[in-house]
């Protein structure tokens, strides 16, 4: 299943996130919230802004591979979606604000396109 390997992925790079998280609270020595430590906060948001996305997208493809939706469409979205996420943790963690913009774009994008898709299969 497709969606398997998409939420693999997603784990992944979840994990990623956190591990961030952990190694600057180790740091800092920092149990609970950030303690005003920039780049601790910064990897909270980074590992935040993925959790608040990536189950809608999981969802959303899901739906479409259950459907029997052409693998293509699957791997567009996953892949657009994955990159954005990418793009938006990496810009957050290096202050690109242009390379924030287009990640954030590529995942609004990527769920919009999802939600239509998924609406238009509904309808049809």
């Amino acid at each position: 299943m497709f969606t398997g390997l998409f939420a693999a992925i997603c784990t992944l790079f979840y994990i990623k996130l956190s591990l961030d998280v952990i190694k600057l609270r180790r740091r800092y020595k920092v149990g609970i919230g950030d303690a005003g430590h920039s780049d601790l906060i910064t990897a909270i948001r980074a590992h935040a802004n993925f959790i608040e996305y990536t189950p809608l997208a999981v969802i959303l493809i899901f739906i479409l591979e259950y459907q029997n939706v052409s693998s293509v469409w699957l791997i567009i979205f996953a892949s657009t979606f994955l990159i954005g996420r990418f793009l938006h943790a990496l810009a957050l963690n290096k202050s690109y604000i242009q390379t924030r913009v287009i990640g954030m774009l590529m995942t609004f994008l990527t769920l919009i396109g999802l939600a239509l898709f998924n609406g238009f299969l509904y309808f049809s």
